[in-house]
């Protein structure tokens, strides 16, 4: 198995497995950790070739702390595979498993991805909850970096930028310390995510904003990435270049940016932001002379978001969806369509700026406004 990995996160792994190989509990454990680094690299055949064969030795010679670790790796393996898919059930699992023997490590851990997993949900009280557990206990670096991400985000979300710089800042320090390279890439590309959502929002509201300054960036995920060895879910960051390429008029590029990832994306987890992406893609094939194939994929658009769960829902996507749809429609002269949308993007926008002060409510309220010093 040829799995070479740069981060010193990765090089101690390798030593402490090496020195453990009498111990087989131990060593077995550390190849979990390490199948899980892989994974986060996104090394997704080496990591489950290894899975496999832990899961047939914790089988064989049945350990709990083994076991607990394999449940949090399996939904870590689902987490990024489809961002869902049980992932929450599984790190649940290993996080009852880790409090019934004692192995904070993993505990404190679990709820750190489970913070991230209720980010990803938009699920506020959980997000609260697994986030102040990993605090009160002084997390590792490990934990602290991850739920560091997800605190950053929440606080992106809520338009208090101040804040999700310092909850970056914090996770950054603790990548270092770490020498996690694959979370140093994850929190770049999840402040990078952030930061466009509000370039995109803004240019949705006729103020285009910063996009060009956020292409450098986007380009130093991808550069940092080759760097370090991959990283887990590297399709995401041309959907991402996608999206400015759309909003900076370059409809041409964007396209075939879409339409070359679009299809892995949906069928692997994305469906739920899809829409609006698939909304994008409507936009610019209406402005590259498509109008026949821009009204179906519009029309396709509008009965996606019909299925979303309004309480979980991902408001903002909704916004930029029904506001991108209002534009199609007008671009192809639908002007009743284009006025149905534009309602829709305009209550949308209310019901996403009303979640947006709640969960700065919930998060300031928490005590979650700075990290620990």
């Amino acid at each position: 198995m040829n799995v070479q990995l740069r981060s010193r996160l990765a090089q101690r792994l390798d030593g402490e497995i090496a020195a453990t190989a009498a111990m087989p509990a131990r060593c077995a454990v550390l190849q979990v950790q390490r199948a899980i680094l892989w994974l986060r690299h996104g090394r997704e055949a080496e990591a489950r070739a290894e899975l496999n064969r832990l899961q047939a030795s914790a089988l064989a010679n049945p350990r709990i702390e083994l076991a607990a670790w394999l449940h949090l790796a399996e939904g870590l393996v689902a987490y990024f595979g489809a961002f869902g898919g049980g992932a929450c059930e599984r790190v649940r699992r290993a996080r009852v498993m880790a409090n019934a023997v004692g192995l904070n490590t993993l505990q404190t851990l679990c709820d750190a991805w489970l913070a991230q997993m209720a980010f990803v949900d938009r699920d506020i009280d959980q997000l609260v909850g697994h986030a102040t557990a990993v605090l009160a206990a002084h997390a590792d670096p490990a934990a602290s970096c991850r739920v560091a991400s997800a605190l950053g985000m929440a606080w992106d979300l809520s338009e208090n930028q101040a804040a999700a710089a310092h909850w970056y800042a914090w996770g950054r320090r603790g990548a270092t310390t770490e020498g996690d390279d694959a979370s140093l890439a994850a929190l770049l590309y999840n402040q990078m995510q952030m930061r466009a959502l509000r370039i995109r929002h803004a240019a949705l509201a006729g103020a285009p904003g910063e996009a060009p300054a956020v292409m450098l960036g986007v380009d130093s995920i991808g550069n940092f990435d080759g760097a370090v060895g991959g990283s887990a879910r590297a399709d995401l960051t041309p959907l991402l270049r996608a999206q400015l390429l759309t909003m900076r008029g370059d409809f041409a590029a964007a396209a075939r940016l879409l339409e070359a990832h679009l299809p892995t994306a949906m069928s692997s987890g994305l469906a739920r932001v899809g829409y609006s992406l698939l909304a994008d893609l409507a936009w610019c094939w209406a402005n590259t002379g498509e109008p026949l194939r821009a009204r179906a994929l519009a029309d396709q658009a509008a009965v996606e978001v019909l299925a979303e769960d309004a309480a979980y829902c991902d408001l903002d996507e909704c916004a930029v969806l029904h506001a991108r749809l209002a534009q199609v429609y007008a671009k192809l002269g639908e002007e009743a369509l284009a006025a149905r949308e534009a309602e829709a993007a305009t209550v949308s926008w209310v019901q996403d700026a009303a979640q947006r002060r709640h969960w700065a409510e919930r998060l300031t309220a928490a005590g979650l406004g700075t990290p620990p010093r």
